[in-house]
């Protein structure tokens, strides 16, 4: 199981920690004993990190559906056709938030539901900066 927040990820084998030799690399503990060298990696939409052992990915949470991953991006993108610094931030905030919706439990359609809420959200907020600095 792997654990992601601002910091480094935590990544636990069962009830054993994982040993962090450096930015995104492990010691995971094998059944034998051993320990195994892993890698962990992530992408920008894609709110579960997958973990690379012996050039084999492992998926540490559930597929996203594309409608979901379109809202996780979708602020960022909305910055990138003209947002800004300003933009970017709440952006950037909003992107943060969709993804910790997209982690959750609850189903696809209100995850979706929260999603479009955020960016709403974000939409408001983008407008009334961008009123009140004309």
């Amino acid at each position: 199981m792997a654990t992601q927040t601002l910091g480094a990820a935590k990544i636990m084998v069962g009830e054993q920690n994982a040993t962090r030799t450096r930015r995104n690399r492990y010691l995971l503990p094998a059944a034998d004993g051993t320990l195994v060298d892993a890698t962990l990696s992530s992408g920008l939409f894609d709110p579960w990190p997958s973990i690379d052992i012996a050039g084999v990915k492992h998926r540490t949470g559930p597929r996203i559906p594309v409608l979901l991953q379109i809202l996780i991006a979708l602020p960022f993108l909305l910055v990138l056709a003209g947002g800004g610094l300003i933009g970017g931030l709440i952006g950037g905030t909003a992107m943060v938030i969709n993804i910790a919706i997209a982690r959750g439990r609850q189903s696809t359609p209100v995850k979706a539901l929260l999603m479009l809420c955020v960016l709403g959200a974000f939409l408001l907020v983008l407008g009334i900066i961008g009123a009140l600095l004309q």
